[in-house]
């Protein structure tokens, strides 16, 4: 996790204005909570104020953090995870007690199932007012155990040292383990109080460095590649942390490189070792098994990813990862290397370069393995792509031969992103496409651009959904459009759940609550103050170039 320990104004104007001094001038809880989160470079909260909330967003001017107020508590967890994905920092998202926090819970089931990074913040009850079934205002029998039953730590604190100290462990957390969401719930009368914690216990900790494995797990790991003829990389969300080592451990060993979709563009995909993220291909599949070494980084070979697929090489499996117990998840090791890739990838590449300098049997010189020519694997997983939704490959590759390269892709639990997006939009950088394969929610895309777009207002961020998807956060429009973002929204319209209408089809049901009434979106946008532009397959490119040039947010919609 990166540690911007600065304190500056908040992008977007969000500063305390001169000479403004607080109304509230006790340190209380929330604000030393805040102060905290401040200090490790969070400049950017998710939420929707509500009665009982209302201390957390006092000091927020003075601290130079920035509220984005959504439309709905699960559009601003997954605004949330947007932000965090592409700053590279935890979101953070703010709710009243009740109803406010159980909204959010779908972006925190989805930060959990994709291993990421989240903090959730609500008052609670009163001290001594836990479990009173007496009809209280957003009355909930025991929300922090709700919440611990879908995110990694769920605690009532009962004191500012106690939530603090839980900010700070959980940033160290992020960094040293494997990222999950984490919730805290401050008394109401506990987050209103004069804080206990002095300020120099709000100041960030040092998170120490990644750790790495041990000797003799690399040793074994080295031997294993080395010995190999045909190995390939399998990376996933864990292996983003390694950066460019990767690339260089991919090249040394003349190693293609296979990613899941938390894992896209751990190598840029245009890259002559890339084979994108197509681990649900059957031609995929193949070419694995027939490798004589696997070496998986930081993922879960999830069912998810592979949609049943078998890739059990010929050779020993490696496995990479910060926590031991995700090794031995779905694909039995030959050698386990438990560590942070961060310093793991760079061991590897020490030892393979020790061993060549060493000579003898096995040994890898730098760039003396030839690269294989991936043409025609690659090809064929491109030609089995298009015949899984040929319409849907044709709009993503006139997509993405219109948007710029640096875009950032913001997906959904659509056909368009899971047939399509995944395979033909190919990611020169991480978190370049924003997607959760594995909790596939609906609803994620629009509210995750928006984050992305917060994140980095330097880049271009387009979102590509269907519109069952769509419909899910449609009112998060009116959240873009109040910021003033340029963001461009494709609505790709089949008429209602397209996937499950096969499903019914398929097992000789006939469909039933799948076909929905539409709106007219181009109307509904404008209704937004967004800018609606209706598209045809044959309008696209030229449509998604003028939703490109236009200023503020629109809506292209494209029936098919």
């Amino acid at each position: 996790m990166s540690n911007e320990n600065t304190v500056t104004a908040a992008p977007g104007g969000f500063e305390n204005p001169a000479g403004a001094a607080s109304s509230h001038p006790e340190r209380t809880t929330a604000r030393a909570v805040l102060e905290t989160l401040r200090g490790y470079g969070i400049d950017t909260v998710f939420g929707i104020p509500g009665t009982h909330s209302l201390e957390f967003y006092r000091p927020l001017r003075e601290l130079g953090i920035r509220p984005i107020t959504t439309r709905h508590e699960q559009g601003a967890s997954y605004g949330a995870d947007g932000w965090s994905q592409v700053r590279g920092l935890p979101g953070v998202v703010i709710t009243t007690s009740g109803p406010g926090l159980l909204n959010s819970l779908s972006g925190a089931a989805t930060a959990y199932a994709e291993s990421r990074p989240m903090i959730l913040l609500s008052p609670g009850r009163p001290v001594g007012h836990d479990f009173r079934d007496i009809g209280s205002l957003h009355e909930t029998k025991n929300p922090s155990a709700a919440v611990n039953a879908i995110v990694g730590v769920s605690r009532r604190v009962t004191s500012a040292a106690e939530a603090v100290t839980m900010i700070h462990d959980a940033m160290r957390d992020f960094a040293h383990s494997r990222p999950r969401p984490i919730h805290i719930e401050i008394p109401l009368d506990i987050l209103e109080a004069p804080a206990d914690v002095p300020e120099s216990a709000t100041a960030p900790r040092p998170l120490g460095e990644p750790a790495p494995a041990p000797e003799a797990d690399v040793a074994a790991a080295v031997e294993a590649l080395a010995a190999s003829e045909r190995p390939v990389i399998l990376a996933g969300g864990g292996s983003l942390a390694a950066g460019e080592h990767l690339l260089e451990l991919a090249e040394l060993l003349g190693a293609p490189v296979i990613t899941t979709t938390n894992g896209k563009g751990a190598i840029p995909e245009k890259h002559r070792l890339s084979l994108g993220a197509d681990l649900r291909l059957s031609t995929a599949h193949e070419f694995l098994r027939s490798r004589d070494a696997l070496l998986v980084i930081g993922s879960k070979v999830g069912e998810a990813e592979l949609w049943g697929g078998d890739i059990t090489p010929q050779g020993p499996v490696v496995r990479v990862d910060i926590m031991r117990d995700q090794m031995l998840c779905n694909l039995t090791p030959d050698v386990e290397v438990p560590g942070n890739s961060a310093a793991v990838v760079p061991q590897l590449l020490a030892g393979l370069r020790a061993r060549a300098d060493a000579g003898g049997p096995g040994a890898v010189a730098p760039s003396a393995r030839t690269a294989p020519d991936l043409r025609e694997v690659f090809d064929a997983m491109d030609e089995e792509g298009r015949t899984w939704a040929p319409e849907l490959a044709a709009l993503n590759e006139t997509i993405m031969d219109v948007v710029p390269d640096d875009t950032i892709l913001a997906g959904d639990s659509s056909q368009v992103t899971y047939m399509g997006s995944t395979t033909f939009f190919r990611a020169p950088v991480p978190h370049s496409l924003l997607y959760m394969g594995t909790y596939a929610t609906l609803g994620y895309g629009l509210p995750a651009a928006i984050g992305a777009k917060l994140a980095a207002p330097e880049r271009p961020v387009v979102c590509l959904v269907g519109d069952g998807a769509l419909m899910f956060s449609i009112q998060e429009l009116m959240t873009a459009v109040e910021l003033g973002l340029d963001l461009p929204v494709i609505c790709v319209d089949n008429g209602g759940y397209g996937e499950i209408r096969q499903n019914m089809v398929d097992r000789s049901i006939q469909p039933l609550g799948v076909d929905l009434v539409q709106p007219d979106w181009v109307r509904l946008a404008e209704g937004f103050g967004a800018t609606g532009l209706p598209a045809t397959m044959d309008t696209l490119a030229d449509t998604v170039r003028t939703a490109l040039e236009t200023k503020g947010t629109s809506l292209v919609h494209l029936k098919i």
